[in-house]
């Protein structure tokens, strides 16, 4: 649906295997008559950038998946440089099946350009989103990680303004290395570098760029929801009254966070693409999931582990406390999550027995079905791929929200039989 003169932004890892798909989608691309913007190796936060600042109607990243490094996978972004909705992705998968996309005459056919100065571009706008100068007073010693990803082609220029100490790990791209990769392990290892230099925190980026694992200057490496939760307190903090999207499966000392600074929330549904779409739409000063990936909105309405990073430290830099002492006073979570084998055909029949058997109870029906307790919540929610449901359930002890999890997955067992 593009018109000839309507670029898409095109990029990708360092894989030979995405590097030859990247090669055939141009191709496809311009024989349907589109123009390619090619970024050739970039880091996904890059690439949405450039979509959202440049005339692109669109974008797409080939990489290796995240979390098996068999397979390639192709993402997709509209033209604010955001996930396509799982309607449109679902969409697209059905126009590829049966072939029913567009050929060019020779005359349509597209063309391939390349951007110049994109990292130079994405470097002065961060730096724009954040008090450089406070930053550079701190003098901020950190440990890195780059993971083996294309966050080492973005960081240098980066790193460059902020005036810190910067011991880096890994600081080239490889696709073997991240194919090795286990972020635990290199999680415990910045942690070991951090003690040893003293330095104020530490960091794992995610070969992609866009998730991250923060570490203390004590060395205590942080878990997704303890990472957001030390983002919000300082986020809120730092802006009374902000306004702050989070998923329906974030841990209820977030909702205590917020109101104990006025903050107010917009529940989301789990999906990256639904957070980042609730993040486009304005007016939101954050936004996080519970998967290392977190948003500034103001700078760019995606997940990115730099800018993560950057306002971090802008956000220490005004705060003016160690990170050891913001989280040492974190509460303590307690999640468990249980899966059930859930037909097809019967996904749709659990959970409208489940909303008619909750009719009388406190209820929150952005994403399944959230079930709210004195002490916590369960939350129901079908796979969208697998025939599977999921069962999320937060207590006031580990052994409380494992029961409360196993409780209502066999209460979905017995629906099935």
């Amino acid at each position: 649906t593009l018109d000839k003169g309507s670029p898409i932004t095109a990029s990708r890892d360092t894989s030979r295997a995405a590097r030859v798909l990247k090669r055939a989608i141009m191709v496809g691309c311009n024989a349907a008559g589109v123009d390619v913007d090619d970024l050739e190796v970039a880091t996904v936060p890059v690439t949405r950038f450039q979509v959202r600042s440049s005339r692109s109607r669109g974008g797409i990243t080939v990489r290796l998946a995240e979390h098996d490094t068999q397979s390639v996978e192709i993402r997709f972004f509209d033209k604010d440089g955001i996930d396509i909705p799982e309607t449109v992705q679902r969409k697209i998968e059905r126009l590829y099946g049966r072939e029913e996309f567009r050929r060019s005459l020779a005359s349509d056919i597209g063309d391939i350009g390349f951007p110049p100065r994109t990292l130079e571009y994405y470097t002065a706008a961060l730096t724009d989103a954040v008090d450089v100068d406070a930053i550079n007073a701190c003098q901020f010693k950190l440990v890195l990680d780059y993971s083996y990803g294309t966050s080492s082609f973005v960081m240098p220029n980066v790193l460059a303004k902020l005036g810190a100490d910067v011991l880096v790990v890994n600081p080239f791209a490889a696709t073997a290395g991240v194919v090795g990769s286990d972020t635990a392990g290199a999680a415990s290892h910045v942690s070991g570098l951090v003690q040893a230099s003293g330095a104020h925190l530490g960091a794992v980026i995610g070969p992609g760029g866009e998730r991250i694992t923060l570490v203390d200057d004590e060395g205590r490496i942080l878990s997704n929801d303890e990472g957001l939760l030390l983002l919000l307190d300082l986020v809120t903090a730092a802006q009374p009254g902000a306004r702050v999207a989070l998923p329906v499966a974030a841990p209820t000392a977030a909702e205590r966070i917020c109101a104990a600074a006025g903050a107010d929330i917009v529940w989301t549904k789990l999906s990256a693409a639904h957070l980042m779409e609730v993040a486009d739409s304005g007016g939101l000063d954050f936004a996080a999931s519970q998967m290392g990936g977190y948003i500034f909105p103001r700078f760019l309405p995606a997940f990115d582990a730099v800018a993560t990073l950057v306002h971090l430290l802008g956000l220490l830099a005004r705060d003016g406390s160690r990170l050891s002492k913001l989280t040492s006073r974190l509460p303590r979570i307690h999640i468990a999550h249980e899966e059930v084998v859930t037909p097809w055909e019967q996904k749709g029949t659990v959970m409208r027995t489940l909303v008619e058997r909750a009719k009388d109870r406190p209820t929150v029906l952005v994403d399944g079905i959230k079930l709210l307790e004195p002490d916590g919540w369960a939350l129901v929610l079908p796979d969208p791929e697998d025939p599977t449901t999921h069962v999320w359930a937060e207590g006031p002890s580990e052994a409380e929200a494992r029961a409360r999890a196993q409780e209502h997955a066999v209460r979905i067992r017995q629906m099935l039989r």
